[in-house]
């Protein structure tokens, strides 16, 4: 009956592309074709296990997770690149008052799971501290967690809670997003004890939130943590600038 609802809808022309709002949204607010291909989406296979995105590497992280210590969680998977048509569609649902644009994502999110063959019983989504939600009025990382686990058949437990606020952390430095997320996260609900937790999160960028969060979970019984997140902001790595190669002179040829 929901996939006949569904085919009614998208004849009818109900639901249009958040994105463009003039195309056909498949009867249920996906992107449209045209729009889909504005977005990076990332590979569900052979990605690096420490963000999710593209692995440059022969081992299991990319070149630029090998730059912080070793995460405490077992896998993580992006859906694309933070960048361009996804940043916009992800900026306009966490600070313009755009709930709705966590259904298409989540529906990218359930089919780049599918793909990835990643096993969890449970998810948890990143809570947000209760002066933003306040604010805000909404958690967008439990919209999409609910989307997700709904379509998945998961259940969705608020397992964790923020009990001090922080900055946001696109506005900090690598180095002090450690420290403002220190001691943040506390247990709100221990169901995922003994469990495989896929913990998600909207953006991720040095992945601080979500290893402050998985060592949480897993100091309180979990027995696993993969993340999954919406978007994957590509890690800048300093190089070191090499010195210009020596060119020895050699004489003109006759």
């Amino acid at each position: 009956m929901k996939e006949l609802l569904r085919r009614f809808a998208a004849w009818c022309g109900f639901f249009r592309c958040p994105l463009c709002k003039e195309k056909g949204g498949n009867g249920r607010n996906e992107l449209c074709p045209e729009c889909l291909s504005l977005l990076e989406l990332l590979p569900a296979e052979g990605r690096c296990r420490g963000c999710g995105g593209r692995n440059d590497s022969a081992l299991a992280v990319c070149s630029g997770c090998m730059a912080f210590p070793a995460r405490p969680y077992s896998d993580a998977l992006a859906v694309m690149e933070y960048s361009g048509a996804a940043q916009t569609l992800i900026r306009e649902m966490k600070f313009r008052g755009h709930p709705e644009l966590a259904r298409p994502l989540a529906y990218l999110a359930v089919e780049q799971l599918r793909k990835s063959g990643m096993e969890f019983d449970v998810i948890v989504p990143v809570p947000l501290h209760w002066q933003r939600f306040l604010k805000r009025t909404y958690n967008q990382t439990e919209l999409l967690a609910s989307l997700i686990g709904s379509e998945m058949g998961k259940p969705v437990i608020r397992g964790l809670k923020k009990v001090r606020a922080t900055p946001h952390q696109s506005r900090l430095k690598k180095s002090k997003r450690q420290k403002f997320l220190k001691n943040c996260f506390a247990v709100r609900d221990r169901s995922f004890e003994c469990k495989k937790v896929l913990l998600i999160d909207d953006v991720l960028t040095t992945g601080a939130t979500v290893t402050t969060a998985a060592k949480v979970l897993l100091k309180n019984g979990a027995e696993s943590v993969k993340v999954l997140c919406s978007a994957r902001t590509p890690l800048k790595i300093k190089l070191v600038p090499q010195k210009k190669a020596y060119r020895e002179k050699t004489p003109d040829m006759p």
